[in-house]
């Protein structure tokens, strides 16, 4: 009778777990990172009896959870991408709202700069011109400055976001070190702490929305490294990460290994800065990606399109005359590049300045100039490739792009970033308030006598970089050796003349002996005349003559006496807007135009991958719950059926009590 008693009572038990169960998964139906339970079942040991092996009820084995480690690890995969996705796209989409378009703002600023140069040309002495154009220059400084705020603004949000992804990594860390500690105990008995293994897979998920890791599962509880090896948590040990001003940019955080929680400072020793290959994915790896591939490089170009901007406008203003007739300064000033020396410098005084050889065309990447004792070794830091290697020597030295110059004593291993236009935005400014600075005239006037007999016509004449009029005037003469053929002579002793005709780029070059030394003219096809120093490199006038000269007619190539009625220099300073010296093939709007879309693409294709993400995301998540997550439906019908089971256990109890009383019965 006995035997009955305890098989209903051992149904009647499992009944209670399996509605317990149920009402268990019902009441955590919405909480995160609950997996559903089940009771699992299983027949009690049979007991031996002349009739056979006569079963002993039912045991439940265990509450198991429905884990699906191959789902959770997809899903954690994914919403890493996501995360890394969603954190460059917000802020890309924000840069890109910053930079507006790409027809207003500083492009609008140049157009104006440019425009105002125009009227200045037409009208050199108008002071009230001059004072529009110096207007409309502290309008684009004005503008480049905004964007360097703009630019740091940014720099200092993915700070902030950075040090709180950081922190939130180190609580997830301690608490799945804390959670091994807890599961390995209170698994001692035989039995899974259900409840804190589902803590410790939802704070894994939640690290790995942050910075993607990989999970390695022991006897000891989970082991948690970044992409590089580099551990975060192993058993009951968890490791912390930090932050600290990067080497290369004091401005923008790195972040580093800083060892295991609660060791002292002094035995952990210096962080350890990650690499970007530490940090894939996640927020934080979002967040980096987007310093890296984005932020930077658009104010490194945007950084080049200034400093050429004023490097053009400043070597063409120095071609002209001022309106006091002086030679022509900067209207423009934009600092040198940023260098930064590595914090395991050997002397920490060292330093290097440097500047750029061709302002022109600036550089964009990053580099990395370092000294093995001997040679000064230039390291592209963007493509991770040398560029050039220089012996050391006597300062300034020329190597790759740029001119260096060290303070203090270098020592082998030292190293230095260069960021060629990192600080052009922050520094850019107007360098004169005086309109008469416009250096609007053109130094030498070249022009063909009234008197001459033939249909000779001359331009009137422009000068190169270091020219010097000092030779001038002088009066060429033209004689005839057929009907469309002559010489021209009177050039300046000493000096060079380069002759090139029209449709070849290859000069031919005449060393001026004396006042008499002919130089060939060839009326079919013109030419383009310039007069050189002695050296043939500096051109002290250039001019353009077509047509057929008669014998002996004369040009002039003069001296400008004054700056107040020429405003050719002027009219060459407006027509950089369609120089293509920046590239070599774009204009400085169509430049800044780039710029500005390059940004947007770069948030379209955010968005796009971010979406598609998602999607993968939102999909693997669906297919984790069907396995993991509580269908209400099914635990309804569940619980309808341990409700019978429990009724029918009762049942068996209630027959087992009365066949007991009626056993009772026969011996009363």
């Amino acid at each position: 009778m006995s035997n009955i008693f305890s098989i209903g009572l051992s149904g009647l038990q499992a009944a209670q777990i399996g509605i317990s169960t149920t009402g268990e998964n019902i009441s955590n139906s919405t909480t995160a990172g609950y997996t559903v339970e089940k009771p699992v079942y299983q027949e009690s040991a049979g007991q031996y009896t002349s009739n056979g092996y006569l079963g002993s009820g039912v045991t439940t084995a265990t509450v198991q959870r429905a884990y699906s480690q191959y789902l959770t690890t997809a899903v954690n995969n994914a919403q890493t991408a996501s995360s890394s996705y969603t954190a460059s796209y917000n802020l890309a989409t924000q840069l890109s709202n910053l930079v507006g378009s790409p027809t207003s703002g500083i492009a609008t600023a140049i157009t104006n700069f440019f425009t105002g140069l125009q009227n200045v040309s037409n009208s050199p002495s108008d002071t009230a011109a001059r004072q529009t154009v110096l207007s409309d220059a502290q309008t684009l400084a004005t503008q480049i400055n905004a964007a360097s705020q703009q630019y740091d603004a940014m720099r200092q949000s993915v700070n902030t976001q950075l040090t709180s992804a950081v922190s939130q990594i180190n609580t997830y860390t301690q608490q799945i070190a804390s959670l091994n500690a807890q599961i390995t105990s209170a698994s001692s008995g035989g039995q899974q702490p259900n409840q804190l293994l589902d803590q410790r897979d939802q704070a894994v998920a939640n690290l790995s929305q942050l910075v993607g890791v990989q999970v390695v599962q022991g006897s000891t509880g989970y082991s948690v490294f970044l992409g590089n090896g580099q551990p975060l948590v192993v058993s009951s040990q968890s490791y912390n990460l930090g932050t600290q001003p990067s080497s290369t940019n004091p401005q923008e955080l790195a972040v580093t290994w800083q060892g295991l929680n609660g060791a002292s400072a002094a035995s952990q020793g210096a962080p350890q800065v990650l690499s970007s290959a530490a940090l894939q994915g996640g927020t934080v790896g979002g967040l980096v990606s987007f310093v890296s591939s984005t932020l930077d490089p658009a104010e490194s170009q945007l950084g080049a399109i200034v400093t050429s901007f004023a490097a053009q406008v400043n070597s063409q203003n120095a071609l002209g005359l001022t309106l006091s007739g002086g030679a022509g300064g900067n209207l423009f000033t934009v600092g040198n590049p940023l260098v930064t020396a590595s914090s395991t410098n050997p002397d920490t005084q060292t330093t290097v300045s440097a500047t750029l050889t061709n302002s022109t065309q600036p550089l964009t990447d990053n580099y990395k100039l370092s000294y093995d004792g001997t040679n000064w070794n230039l390291t592209d830091t963007t493509t991770n490739s040398l560029v050039a290697t220089q012996p050391n020597g006597t300062a300034p030295i020329t190597i790759g792009g740029f001119s260096i110059t060290p303070s203090g004593t270098v020592s082998a291993g030292d190293s230095f970033m260069i960021q060629p236009t990192a600080g052009a935005l922050a520094s850019f400014s107007v360098a004169t308030s005086d309109p008469a600075a416009i250096a609007a005239a053109t130094p030498v006037v070249v022009s063909a006598s009234t008197k001459n007999a033939g249909t000779a016509t001359v331009s009137q004449g422009t000068v190169g970089a270091g020219y010097s009029t000092s030779a001038l005037p002088v009066t060429l003469s033209y004689a005839s050796t057929s009907t469309t053929t002559g010489t021209l002579s009177g050039f300046p002793v000493g000096s060079k003349v380069q002759v090139t005709v029209a449709g070849s780029s290859t000069p031919t070059t005449y060393t001026i002996t004396s006042n008499t030394t002919p130089v060939s003219y060839d009326a079919t096809t013109g030419a383009t005349i310039a007069i050189m120093d002695s050296t043939g490199t500096v051109t002290n006038a250039s001019f353009t003559m077509t047509g057929t000269p008669s014998n002996n007619d004369t040009f002039t190539v003069a001296g400008n006496k004054s700056g107040t009625q020429d405003g050719r220099n002027a009219l060459a300073i407006a027509n950089l807007t369609s120089s293509t010296a920046y590239t070599g093939s774009t204009t400085l709007t169509t430049a800044y135009a780039n710029y500005v879309n390059s940004i947007g693409d770069t948030a379209s294709q955010l968005k796009a991958s971010n979406t598609s993400q998602q999607s993968l995301v939102t999909q693997l998540t669906s297919q984790q719950q069907s396995v993991q997550g509580v269908n209400l439906d099914e635990e309804a019908a569940n619980l309808l059926q341990y409700q019978q089971l429990y009724q029918a256990n009762s049942k068996v109890i209630q027959t087992a009590a009365s066949l007991f009383q009626t056993l009772l019965g026969i011996f009363q």
